[in-house]
């Protein structure tokens, strides 16, 4: 049968349906994307949460219309969707795979050059962490090139030294320019703030990587500020070694028990290797619950992070490799676990020889 032949109405849809065909598939397509990008954005939020709630409020429409949204009966506009990314903070990339030097998006902790903020990026970087230890599943795998910065909020002093170091000769503040390191030019509630960053860390399962050289970079903060006077006192120094010591000898604990809180050491949350292979960064993957976040080390202390699929599948297996070659001294092997202590001991006291 040829189409002359057919009522006009019939072949106008035939001389349509392509057209149609290529919207209707491009529909679904951008629907699958969004129910994809808004269930990876409702697995990450505590169960106490509610995501309509949340799109109803930051898209400033009704919980129906958020409702609608979440089913993909409507699709979210450019607009919407770079409001929900900024607001929760994930790129949309779910399933867009990367070409061969292809882009990854980013997130990070800013650090804005305002009154109180440092204060508000390191509260957010307590959130942060606080989010991972919620999730009903969650692990922290650190490739640590330098000591993971919750190791230093075990004491007040040291606490204080890091945070000082930090506002002092990485970020120049004004108010410690001509300042020496004493622990009470830090407030009190960025001490407290502290104290909650290991107290969630505490509460997450975790497996660290550390060569001989992790310590190196805190040793040589204090070398750097006691060599240009930084310091109220010979005293004060020496007082920063010993926190560091002590510091040591409470990872040493956590590793021979197997567990971040060792009073409690039957709650087996924490494994240590040591690695031969030098790391080069600061490398860390989190899962929580279905998700897995990479995260780089950017501007000395401050971090990146991207769920990127790529991007993490890399870095996972980068992480894997170096476990492989490197030797597990939490739990098991103590006599290669004290070996590597005593060689961090061994730097301590160095130091220690260098003030006095």
């Amino acid at each position: 049968m040829q189409l002359i032949n057919l009522p006009d109405r019939i072949l106008h849809f035939l001389q349509k349906e392509p057209k149609q065909m290529v919207f209707c598939s491009t529909m679904s397509y951008a629907k699958n994307l969004q129910l994809q990008f808004l269930e990876k954005i409702k697995s990450t939020l505590p169960a106490n949460i509610s995501l309509v709630d949340e799109l109803a409020e930051l898209l400033q429409t009704s919980n129906d219309s958020a409702y609608r949204r979440l089913r993909g009966d409507t699709i979210l506009d450019i607009e919407e969707l770079t409001k929900i990314c900024a607001h929760f903070r994930v790129p949309f990339e779910i399933t867009m795979q990367p070409k061969a030097g292809g882009l990854v998006t980013f997130s990070y902790n800013r650090l804005k050059d305002e009154k109180d903020g440092f204060k508000t990026w390191f509260l957010n970087l307590y959130l942060n962490i606080q989010q991972i230890a919620d999730a009903s599943v969650n692990k922290i795998v650190y490739a640590a090139d330098d000591v993971p910065l919750w190791h230093h909020f075990t004491q007040d002093n040291l606490t204080a030294f890091k945070l000082f170091y930090w506002q002092k000769s990485i970020l120049s503040s004004p108010e410690f320019n001509e300042l020496k390191f004493r622990e009470e030019h830090i407030h009190p509630e960025l001490i407290d703030i502290a104290r909650k960053i290991t107290e969630a860390y505490n509460h997450t399962e975790s497996t660290e990587i550390w060569t001989e050289d992790t310590l190196n970079s805190t040793l040589k903060q204090i070398e750097y500020f006691w060599e240009n006077d930084f310091f109220e006192d010979k005293q004060t120094a020496l007082a920063i070694c010993d926190a560091v010591e002590s510091e040591i000898i409470l990872l040493k604990s956590k590793a021979e028990n197997e567990s971040k809180i060792p009073a409690d050491g039957h709650k087996r949350n924490f494994s240590l290797y040591q690695s031969e292979v030098m790391l080069g960064n600061n490398s860390i993957i989190v899962y929580t619950n279905n998700n897995k976040t990479a995260f780089v080390s950017n501007n000395t202390f401050n971090i990146m992070s991207t769920t990127g699929k790529a991007f993490v599948d890399e870095n996972e297996m980068w992480m894997s490799n170096i476990m492989k070659k490197s030797i597990l001294i939490s739990g098991v092997n103590e006599k290669q676990r004290n070996k590597f202590f005593r060689l961090l001991m061994q730097k301590i006291s160095d130091l220690r020889h260098k003030i006095v």
